[in-house]
């Protein structure tokens, strides 16, 4: 499980530094598409975060009150990365409606 850890500490990593380069390419050029893509690197840390709290839960073993393992956590953050993405796609949606109505 030691290695699983690694790799999914490696995304949040690429995740943040891919984040980053998409904000500043928003930044530089105001482009609406950049933004939204940004704002979906955003949920891909996020994701990255919440896969990684989940397989270290993952990884302990069964106990009294988890007879069976603790390996439903990982289903718990699969469900928050989906919510994530509705919530950015009404982000995107509210910031591309006026855009689309009155171009800049």
């Amino acid at each position: 499980m030691d290695r699983t850890i690694h790799i999914a500490l490696g995304s949040v990593v690429v995740a943040t530094v891919v984040l980053g380069l998409k904000f500043l390419a928003y930044l530089m050029t105001g482009s609406l598409a950049l933004y939204s893509d940004a704002l979906e690197s955003v949920i891909n840390v996020a994701a990255a975060l919440a896969a990684l709290f989940a397989l270290r839960i993952a990884a302990r073993p069964a106990d009294a009150n988890h007879p069976y393992g603790h390996t439903k956590a990982e289903y718990f953050s699969a469900v928050a990365e989906g919510v994530l993405i509705v919530l950015a796609a009404v982000t995107i949606l509210r910031e591309a409606i006026p855009a689309l109505q009155n171009p800049p």
